[in-house]
């Protein structure tokens, strides 16, 4: 498989599905903690499922973001669609069943006993077009990555409906704006996760701000 890489095109026989050492380039890559290479390189390995158990601090989102959330369940859920401090949290990745190559990052919030919100996007590369997310069957985001001080970046740089086996770009007055999850590694097997929707006219329409550490698999859920 070949995909497109940091201005070429090149051919990737590496286990890891996303290709984020490729997609990244090189330096890039080498400066990320490496913890983060290890967890987006080897076991990310299709075949994988991974849980991480932890606690968002923060889940936040203005009145339109919250509208957006509550509008973005009828296509797939991405985002929680409350609000709240110290959230009890798992993050569970595995292979999709309906997308070859792809994995799914799913986002248990457990906002109380009776109220759990789950989050759920795919993370797949296209041959064409690099890095992609999805979210339900029509509708995803373009993705491009970024290192900075060790850590990753997903931010988005342009969405899209698919219809008919091809992928229609929404115009930017259809966009939420930019989203930008960061992944930190902290060590001891824990990482920072950091999710930002920033809006050119509304401003910033959500926030997340979560610690994880990675525990065995053995069901995906919190007992």
């Amino acid at each position: 498989m070949s995909v497109m890489g940091t201005g070429k095109q090149v051919e990737v026989n590496d286990p890891d599905p996303l290709h984020i050492r490729f997609l990244l380039g090189d330096d890039a890559w080498l400066r990320l903690k490496p913890a983060i290479r290890k967890r987006f390189g080897c076991d990310a390995q299709l075949g994988n499922t991974h849980l991480y158990c932890g606690k968002m601090h923060r889940v936040d989102a203005s009145y339109i973001g919250l509208l957006m959330a509550h509008t973005a369940r009828l296509i797939g859920s991405p985002m929680a669609w409350s609000r709240g401090q110290d959230i009890p949290c798992d993050v569970i990745t595995f292979d999709d069943p309906d997308r070859p190559g792809g994995i799914v990052w799913e986002r248990h919030y457990y906002f109380a006993s009776d109220k759990k919100q789950i989050a759920r996007t795919t993370k797949i590369v296209s041959e064409n077009e690099g890095l992609l997310e999805c979210f339900g069957k029509h509708f995803g985001m373009k993705l491009k990555l970024e290192e900075a001080k060790g850590a990753l970046h997903f931010v988005s740089t342009k969405f899209y409906l698919q219809l008919f086996g091809k992928r229609i770009s929404l115009p930017n007055f259809l966009s939420p704006g930019t989203l930008r999850v960061t992944h930190r590694d902290l060590g001891s097997d824990q990482f920072q996760f950091v999710l930002e929707v920033d809006h050119p006219v509304f401003g910033q329409l959500a926030f997340q701000d979560g610690y994880f550490k990675e525990e065995e698999m053995k069901n995906a859920t919190r007992t």
